[in-house]
């Protein structure tokens, strides 16, 4: 049997939940846990990495490249470098996926913008205007870029 780690440490990253889950000493993948009513990141596409999502409970939207779908429990979509997406909850409860990231990496966007949510006032910090201008002035860092500073294609 294998060792069994301690609780993983949540982060409130723009009113999104997030939980690393590591694998052999690196976070191979993130719950996010999005409450009912908190927008998605704003469209935006990774230079260096393909995502996917598993939905594990509740219903979430992703639109990728201006097309949205519609996830259930058990179902998934595949995200491809470049392409522009963002996601939200379609329902009324919590929804939750796990997200990967191939190659790994992108995981220290969410140490870098996460706040504990074991501190007080955690969640609110995490969608205070002054974390959003932070987020969107720095995420282009971890290879983020946002949909509105994409070039035109042409």
């Amino acid at each position: 049997m294998g060792a069994i780690g301690g609780p993983a440490r949540a982060l409130w990253v723009i009113g999104h939940r997030v939980t690393p889950i590591p694998v052999g000493g690196r976070v191979v993948a993130l719950e996010v846990a999005t409450p009912p009513g908190v927008p998605g990141p704003p469209p935006h596409h990774h230079e260096d990495a393909d995502e996917c999502f598993h939905v594990i409970a509740g219903r979430l939207g992703v639109m990728v490249d201006g097309e949205w779908t519609a996830l259930g429990p058990g179902e998934r979509v595949d995200i491809p470098r470049g392409a522009v997406h963002t996601f939200r909850n379609d329902g009324r409860e919590e929804a939750r996926a796990i997200t990967a990231f191939e190659p790994a990496g992108f995981e220290a966007f969410f140490e870098e913008y996460g706040v504990d949510v074991s501190r007080p006032g955690a969640f609110e910090e995490s969608v205070s205007e002054a974390m959003i201008r932070r987020v969107a002035e720095g995420c282009h860092r971890f290879g983020m870029i946002l949909a509105a500073d994409r070039p035109a294609r042409g």
